[in-house]
Parts: C-alpha cells; structure tokens; sequence
C-alpha cells in the first residue's frame, strides 16, 4: 500500500503489520472498515507472507485475533459486512479463535468463500513457513470424518485418539 493512502484510514496505520508497503490497498480499507463494524481494534497475527503462492503471498490477506469478543459474532458480521471476498475462522490446539480476511478477486463479497476448522498447518512467522505436526493432520483427519459422516461425539472422540496413536507411531 502506498505511504499516502495510510493516511485515509481511521484506526489502521503502517505500523500495525510486518509488510505494509507489500499489503493490497483493499484488504486494509475492508479491515480498517470492519474495525468501525466491530467497535475494536483486533490484535494482527499475519499479513504478507513472501513465497505463499495464496491470497498472503499477494498482499490480500491479514490473519487477525480479536480477545475478549465472540468469534462467532465477528464471523457473522464479518460476512454481513461485505467487506470480504475470503474468511476463515481457525481455533488452534490452546482454544484460541482467530480469522482471516482476505479480498480475493475469484469471488464476489456478496457470496465470500467460507471456512473453518483446526489450524493443520499452522504458519511460523519466525521461520516463514508452515508448521506440520502429527496432532494437526490427525485432528484435521477427524473433523473431516465428523462433517461427512455427522458421527456422535463419543465415536469421534475415540477415533482420534485412535487416529493420533497410530500417526505417533510413524514418527
């Protein structure tokens, strides 16, 4: 984004993200318009990431964290909001909810791409790369089951730790 548009913005300013010179003009004016919606300022997890062939490798993505409010609320308003053409809610293994926003040019804000789940592959910003670990892929395994097979908790419960037993092994 250009050193000129941060100073149209109301809550967001360059210094809140690693990239900001790298970041895509509509990704921040959408946050720093939903920030207005929501009524907080969120906590950036992550925004360009260099070498991501996806929406963070263009600029068009920022990961967000938003403490002490209801990650189901800011996904509904995020998606009433039709500020976003991607978003994503992800609950790592710690319970904590964080979202993705991302203005993604193959869908309309009208009708965003949706998601979520468990974080499976977690991404170090240390390292600018993904974190692959046996506890991700297993539990990432489960939740698929469970959306196709719509199986009792108890049934799910047991196939994880039979899922993460068995990946153990391997390792």
């Amino acid at each position: 984004m250009k050193s000129a548009e941060w100073g149209a913005l109301l809550y967001l300013k360059a210094s809140d993200f690693k990239y900001p010179e790298k970041l895509d003009a509509s990704i921040v004016r959408a946050l720093d318009r939903f920030i207005g919606i929501i009524g907080a300022r969120p906590q950036i997890l992550s925004d360009v990431r260099p070498g991501d062939s996806g929406q963070h490798g263009k600029g068009r993505a920022i990961d967000t964290a938003w403490p002490g409010l209801d990650g189901q609320t800011i996904n509904a308003k995020a998606i009433a909001s039709r500020l976003f053409s991607g978003i994503g809610v992800y609950v790592n293994e710690a319970g904590a909810v964080s979202h993705h926003f991302d203005t993604r040019t193959d869908r309309t804000f009208t009708n965003p791409a949706t998601w979520g789940g468990i974080i499976t592959h977690p991404y170090d910003e240390s390292t600018n790369e993904h974190v692959r670990r046996t506890e991700y892929v297993g539990m990432s395994i489960v939740l698929d089951i469970i959306k196709k097979k719509g199986l009792p908790l108890i049934i799910a419960l047991i196939l994880s730790g039979l899922i993460l037993w068995r990946l153990s092994e391997k390792t």
